[in-house]
């Protein structure tokens, strides 16, 4: 576990709040909101995340429409913490389908150079094979267009602060397969990311989750939006 993955971990979420921004705030997050940009293997949890991230609505297991086009949220506020100790305003969080494929991903984040960008990984799906369904190799499609896009474009600022990686359905698999999976996907980042990772200075948080109703309720995801409070309002 890394250093990151730890601080995660620990932390408390007392309480987060979304509001949507008026008057000031909204001229605001004009200036100052950020872009967070939720990308992934098709099917792994990219819009079930954002509606949580952005409106606080965690549901029961259920079928899911796929995302169709790539789909820039409105502006919200999110405050963590019980006296809103941390606050960040977000100026879209910006789904991508995941039909289109991990070199698509990989262009979206270039053409709209995000602040944060979340990777959704889908447990349930085979570790190695074809990129369209098995985890590591679309992460490593992914990160390798994402990198030489970078590396080309040595006058443009990659304005990334913070990624993070999500091994959703956390439910669905044991601890060996969580284990072995969360190595595999270690090694591709520790080897593909460099210029890519922006502004980061600490490693890449791997984290699993599970975005459906489950025993520990919110408490995966929420520590992951309180990490993007956080890193975004540095």
């Amino acid at each position: 576990m890394t250093g990151t993955e730890a601080t995660l971990l620990k932390v408390g979420i007392a309480v987060i709040q979304r509001t949507v921004p008026t008057g000031i705030a909204f001229i605001k997050s004009w200036l100052k909101g950020k872009k967070v940009m939720v990308v992934g293997q098709s099917r792994s949890g990219k819009t079930t995340f954002i509606d949580y991230f952005q409106y606080g609505l965690f549901e029961d297991e259920k079928e899911t429409f796929k995302t169709a086009d790539v789909i820039k949220g409105a502006r919200f506020n999110v405050k963590v913490g019980r006296d809103s100790a941390l606050e960040v305003s977000v100026q879209s969080a910006i789904d991508v389908p995941g039909q289109v494929g991990a070199t698509a991903h990989a262009n979206e984040v270039i053409k709209n150079n995000p602040h944060a960008v979340i990777i959704l990984t889908d447990l349930t799906t085979p570790l190695n094979g074809a990129s369209d369904r098995a985890s590591a190799a679309w992460l490593k499609e992914f990160c390798r267009r994402l990198e030489s896009e970078w590396r080309a474009q040595k006058g443009k600022k990659n304005r990334i602060k913070t990624i993070i990686v999500l091994m959703n359905k956390r439910d669905k698999v044991n601890n060996s397969i969580l284990g072995k999976r969360k190595q595999a996907l270690r090694k591709i980042l520790n080897a593909e990311l460099h210029d890519a990772r922006g502004q980061m200075r600490e490693d890449i948080p791997i984290m699993p989750t599970v975005l459906v109703t489950n025993p520990d309720s919110t408490k995966s995801v929420d520590t992951v939006i309180a990490h993007l409070a956080k890193t975004l309002t540095r």
